[in-house]
């Protein structure tokens, strides 16, 4: 009993921050598909969520946004125009979602004087692996401990009415 004490005990004491263990990193969700495009003069990221894709472009000189284009997009055969969504930043709806493989994608940009093409590649795959619902180290020691308690509790039990019987 002392045993099982003494192995449960430092479970009960450190609790989560308490352990002195190095934190575990904070999980973060599915990053979107992106891709980037970079010419002498413009510097352009696309994110792709589902028939939505967000493009961000800048000068690549300074990084400064480039809010005044005109930018046409090529990309899997369908030609989009996209529209100033804020600062820098553009949106294109997508007439079906995109599908998975390596997709070619061909941006012509007018801002102002300056005229260019930019081209990238997006990498799309289907997710193959399942999610793993794991348990945590600290339920399946709950689990064990109740499991040992009520092991005790049952041989004390039976030890109780051995002794009451041979008295």
């Amino acid at each position: 009993m002392a045993l099982i004490f003494t192995l449960l005990s430092p479970m009960a004491i450190a609790g989560e921050g308490h352990d002195h263990a190095e934190a575990a990193p904070k999980t973060q969700g599915t990053a979107l598909p992106r891709f980037v495009a970079v010419s002498e003069d413009l510097e352009m990221v696309g994110i792709v969520n589902g028939k939505q894709l967000t493009i961000y472009l800048d000068r690549f000189t300074d990084n400064s946004p480039v809010n005044d284009a005109q930018i046409d997009i090529d990309i899997q055969g369908g030609k989009y125009k996209a529209e100033k969504h804020g600062v820098g930043e553009y949106e294109v709806i997508l007439k079906d979602t995109l599908k998975p493989g390596v997709i070619a994608i061909t941006a012509t940009i007018q801002a102002g004087e300056l005229n260019d093409l930019l081209t990238g590649e997006l990498d799309l795959h289907e997710d193959e692996d399942e999610p793993v619902s794991g348990s945590s180290w600290k339920g399946i020691a709950l689990w064990i401990g109740g499991g040992l308690l009520a092991l005790m509790a049952l041989g004390a039990i039976v030890r109780f009415r051995q002794q009451a019987r041979t008295a």
